[in-house]
């Protein structure tokens, strides 16, 4: 005959899987959507971003006279230059692209990818994906110390 400790435990273990295995279901189920919001870069406002286990990845490249930049989830793996160029959280712009940092949770970490990392990691040439120059990098950094993010940056 079991105890009624035993059956509060076994009871307790039985709640205590179903919430981790519904927490790590929910994980995958966002991993597999890839966590990129829906948006519509006309109405940036509506934007949200969640929190990213692996923080967010910032690149950059020129367009006429101005710049534009792409954040995409951190992963595990590299992104290919295809991946960076055609994603749906783009913007041009200094100014569209503090309205989107607006957006991340505080004390996020976000990598900015520059020419020098993204030639040593895809050992070829990193087309026109590089960074702007120092007013630009030292106004994105001021901003996001002002948002509390994390911001690195490889050149």
């Amino acid at each position: 005959m079991r105890s009624v400790h035993t059956d509060y435990k076994m009871k307790y273990i039985q709640l205590l899987t179903a919430v981790i295995l519904t927490m790590v279901s929910a994980g995958f189920t966002q991993c597999s959507r890839g966590n990129v919001p829906v948006i519509n870069l006309s109405k940036l406002d509506t934007l949200t971003f969640s929190h990213s286990m692996k923080g967010w990845e910032l690149y950059s490249w020129p367009v006429g006279n101005d710049w534009k930049y792409s954040i995409l989830l951190g992963t595990n793996r590299i992104k290919t230059y295809d991946e960076v160029v055609t994603n749906r959280i783009a913007v041009t712009g200094k100014d569209s692209l503090k309205i989107l940092l607006n957006k991340i949770p505080a004390k996020e970490y976000l990598f900015w990818a520059g020419e020098g990392w993204l030639k040593s990691i895809w050992q070829s040439d990193c087309k026109n994906l590089s960074l702007p120059g120092s007013p630009t990098i030292a106004d994105i950094k001021n901003y996001c110390k002002l948002k509390d993010l994390e911001l690195v940056i490889s050149p």
